[in-house]
């Protein structure tokens, strides 16, 4: 069963959030080694013949909103980090988001769950389940679903460990009313988020010099964001105010 916990977030001082994140330079989180290959979904194959790209996807990006600063989001939701920074600076993103000055394009990876030793494979089941949600049509929920999820990750000391009912309630509990229950169960969109892994990591982020080489990595406007730079979120939304102008 899912742990209740409340809905107020936690925000982190920036001093916490740098040592949290901090792991030499602005590069920072859970760091891929080289060789790492993609997770598979056990319910399909991850050959080309069956990805299939969930609807109102953007190229290996899950958007949500139509504002005009586009901030972009490299994660893993098994990355602790990942959650870490969902915690400082979600509420940030999300309401910048409903205001219409934003749009989140969240890029998923999966390689996390192998890292940590994880047979449940949450960083598949959880990303595909958001992959779901947009396929409906429903990517306005995207950033509360995605909070959700990060909030409650299969954590590697066996606290947490979601069912795919609990994933369908999760969704439910960010305000998606279209029934996922059976692309959460098949894990529809898994190669397609496995793909989206291989696509990414290695790869240089176009417009900057930026390798994905773990995550989490977040960029506004073609600009990344340093994520142990002092006022973290002061940061994030001067940027976010700038691309206004």
């Amino acid at each position: 069963m899912l742990r209740h916990r409340s809905p107020a977030r936690t925000f982190l001082s920036a001093a916490t959030l740098a040592v949290v994140l901090a792991a030499g330079g602005s590069l920072a989180g859970c760091s891929a080694a080289s060789g790492d290959a993609p997770t598979t979904s056990p319910t399909a194959s991850t050959s080309d013949a069956a990805v299939v790209a969930p609807a109102h996807a953007d190229g290996y990006g899950l958007p949500a909103g139509d504002g005009s600063a586009r901030i972009e989001l490299w994660t893993d939701l098994s990355c602790p980090y990942c959650r870490q920074l969902e915690l400082a600076t979600g509420d940030l993103i999300a309401n910048a988001v409903a205001a219409g000055t934003a749009t989140l394009v969240i890029h998923p990876l999966n390689f996390v769950s192998t890292k940590h030793g994880d047979d449940t494979d949450w960083s598949t089941r959880a990303a595909s389940a958001l992959a779901a949600v947009s396929d409906a049509g429903e990517n306005d929920r995207l950033p509360a679903f995605y909070a959700l999820l990060q909030e409650h990750q299969t954590l590697a000391d066996g606290t947490s460990h979601p069912t795919d009912d609990d994933i369908v309630a999760l969704a439910q509990q960010a305000g998606v009313t279209s029934d996922i229950s059976d692309a959460v169960a098949a894990r529809r969109f898994g190669p397609w988020v496995s793909a989206s892994n291989q696509h990414w990591l290695g790869a240089t982020i176009d417009g900057t010099s930026q390798v994905v080489s773990g995550v989490p990595i977040l960029v506004v406007n073609g600009a990344v964001i340093d994520l142990s730079a002092d006022d973290l979120t002061g940061r994030l939304q001067a940027a976010i105010d700038a691309a206004q102008n």
